[in-house]
Parts: structure tokens; sequence; C-alpha cells
């Protein structure tokens, strides 16, 4: 098996492509004695002479050397054809960002700012995976996406991850509601009507939870638990209960009057929403987001 190094092929072949040691070593920027020793010590590995040397004529090959000159240009070839895909595969990577968002973002907050930066950068490839916040964070935490997209109240463990902007809770009910014509709801008011809420134990029913606990609402009825913050409005505008929701998940409700938000005299505290990843962030990631931030 022949092992010898891509710079040593290439020497050879340039020495039987140009017809001659010292053109080679021109063509190459060496010295021609560094030629001789590249071909000496190519032919001991061989075993065999690769040329035909005689005085004043150009270097004629053996069938050695005829053997050794086709071997030279395929594994040439295929080098420079492995090092072109590579190449190519990086610069797609690099142009190409996978992100996961959590939903309620995904439908609200992230289209308009998704539509500006393609318009800015029609180079980007973006790829979108949707779940729920823990959905997320988990995809961040394993590099299944470059970056995460989902409401917090702080840093997240296991995971960088940037404050993006701050969105404001809100406590919506059915326009028919016993709340939705006072002029102030006290925490008091709202804990005497249940809750519309997500499911127990995920990470947004924390988030909510603890951000009533702000507002002194420790303890509230739950009438239902639901998966998608779409059946929990639903279910609030039937008059189920009181939800507590991003804002930007209900502003179209609210304008159509669908949906009434409680004029709170403690309001909740906001959310914040992060962008989340483990790996360096490649040029075209961090240009994302700054794009989220409102930059360019």
């Amino acid at each position: 098996m022949i092992s010898a190094s891509p710079r040593r092929l290439s020497v050879f072949k340039s020495v039987v492509d140009l017809g001659g040691f010292n053109l080679a070593a021109t063509r190459l920027g060496i010295a021609q004695p560094s030629v001789g020793a590249h071909i000496k010590a190519l032919e001991q590995q061989i075993g065999q002479p690769l040329f035909h040397r005689h005085r004043g004529s150009k270097p004629q090959l053996t069938k050695a050397g005829e053997a050794v000159y086709a071997f030279a240009v395929d594994v040439l070839q295929k080098s420079a054809e492995t090092t072109h895909a590579l190449a190519t595969m990086r610069k797609a990577e690099a142009q190409e960002i996978t992100i996961g968002v959590h939903r309620d973002i995904a439908t609200q907050f992230l289209p308009g700012r998704l539509a500006t930066f393609a318009r800015k950068h029609p180079g980007v490839r973006v790829v979108t995976r949707i779940g729920t916040i823990d959905e997320v964070i988990e995809l961040v935490r394993s590099q299944a996406v470059h970056l995460g997209l989902f409401l917090a109240s702080g840093p997240i463990g296991g995971i960088r991850s940037e404050v993006l902007a701050h969105e404001p809770l809100t406590l919506v009910v059915s326009p028919q509601h016993p709340l939705a014509a006072r002029a102030k709801v006290s925490p008091v008011d709202v804990g005497r009507y249940p809750f519309v809420t997500g499911l127990r134990g995920s990470r947004y029913v924390a988030l909510v939870r603890a951000a009533l606990k702000t507002m002194g609402i420790e303890r509230f009825d739950v009438a239902m638990e639901l998966q998608e913050s779409a059946a929990v409005k639903e279910m609030v505008r039937h008059g189920a209960g009181i939800a507590c929701l991003p804002r930007c998940t209900v502003t179209a409700e609210l304008a159509a009057g669908t949906l009434a938000a409680l004029n709170l005299a403690v309001p909740p505290q906001d959310l914040e929403l992060r962008c989340g990843y483990r790996a360096p962030l490649a040029a075209a990631a961090r240009r994302f987001v700054l794009a989220m931030k409102g930059g360019k």
C-alpha cells in the first residue's frame, strides 16, 4: 500500500505534468533539491525507480511510475473534491440556523421579526422546531438546535441565555365575566374566581403561579387544565374562568373584544423572553439574536 503524503504525490505529479524537476521546483516555489528529495523518498517507499533518467532529456516514467502517477492523480482529485465538499458543508451549516421556539412565541412574537430577518438576510435558512418551554430548553441542552426562544423568569441552569424582551402577563376573562367591568380589580377579587390554566407540572404553570404570588395571590381554584393556549382562550371566552397569559397571545382577542383584560390594582411581574444556547454562536446565529432584539 502506498501511504505517501498528498504533498509528496503532488510534487511527483508536477514533475510529470511539467516535464522536469527544475520546472516543477519553479512552479511549486521550492528548491530543485527538495523536489529530488521527494521523488527519491517516494522511490524508496515503492522500491522501484519512477523515472528513466537520461542526461539532457526529460525524465520518462517507468511502468511503476505510470502506476504511481495514476494513483497520485486519483488521490489528489479525491482530496480536492473532499476539501471542496467539506468547505461547502461548513458554509451551508454556517448559513442555516435551527431554533426551538415556545409555541406561544412561534405564533405571536416571532413571525414579524422572522420575516424582517429573512428579508435582510436572504442567504440564511431558518429551521424552527415548536414545543413547550420544557421541550425547547431540552433541545438547547442537547444541542439539537442552535438557539431556543422561551419564556422565563430568570436564567436557566445548564445553558447560556440572553433576554430579548420583557413580556407582560395579562389576566383575561370573558367580556361577560363579573370582573370584566370593574375599574380596578384587587388580588382578593381575583382569588374568588376559578382559573383555566395549562397542564399542572409544566414550567409555564410554575411561571404563572410565581407571577400571581407576586400579586399576593398564593392560592386559587383551577376549573380546568388545557395544554394549548388557544384552547385556554376559547374556554375563557365561553366563561369557564380567568386565565393568565402572555400579552402577545391575547392581543388580537382583546382588540376584537372577544376577551377582556382585567384592570389590576397590582399587575403580575413581567416574564422574560429569553434566547438560550450552549455552543458559541456562529455569525448568522448572532445576527438572528440581534434581529430578535430589534437590531440589524
